[in-house]
């Protein structure tokens, strides 16, 4: 199967999410396509990688310097950031695992400007009262629904 004939955003709601909050804790989600609901976080909280842009593998050692490339850009910047990572589900094609960060605090056009400098196909974006996956090509916001997991499932 091409990447062009993947249903991408089936895909990202059919995959598990993980990441660090300001207080050291992993949270671990799906986005399930229930009904519009949230997590409790502070702040936004966006899910950013380096890792295999366009959904085009990457070799592991490629993607780690992505990544580390990425950290130091963040920091540069001054944005706030912890460990985050995702995963597909059993079961579901194509099967993917990718670590990445959590961008604490940033505004949806600094959120999708990242997404696109890493050329990402989307975000999954995480605020007090909602959660949205953000395509970085036309900025299109998908709702979700979430459900916590426990224990990770790609820890």
């Amino acid at each position: 199967m091409s990447s062009d004939e993947i249903d991408w955003a089936a895909t990202y709601r059919a995959s598990a999410y993980g990441y660090v909050d300001l207080a050291g804790e992993w949270t671990w989600f799906t986005l399930d396509g229930g009904a519009p609901s949230s997590l409790p976080c502070p702040t936004s909280v966006t899910l950013l990688t380096a890792w295999n842009p366009q959904s085009r593998e990457m070799p592991r050692g490629w993607n780690d310097a992505a990544n580390a490339r990425l950290a130091q850009n963040l920091a540069a910047a001054g944005v706030r950031f912890t460990a985050a990572v995702g995963c597909s589900l059993p079961g579901v094609l194509p099967a993917w695992r990718e670590e990445g960060f959590a961008l604490h605090g940033v505004s949806v056009a600094e959120a999708i400007g990242w997404g696109r400098l890493c050329a990402q196909r989307a975000l999954v974006r995480l605020e007090s009262h909602s959660a949205v996956l953000m395509f970085c090509v036309d900025g299109q916001m998908m709702p979700c629904g979430l459900h916590r997991l426990d224990p990770p499932p790609c820890g």
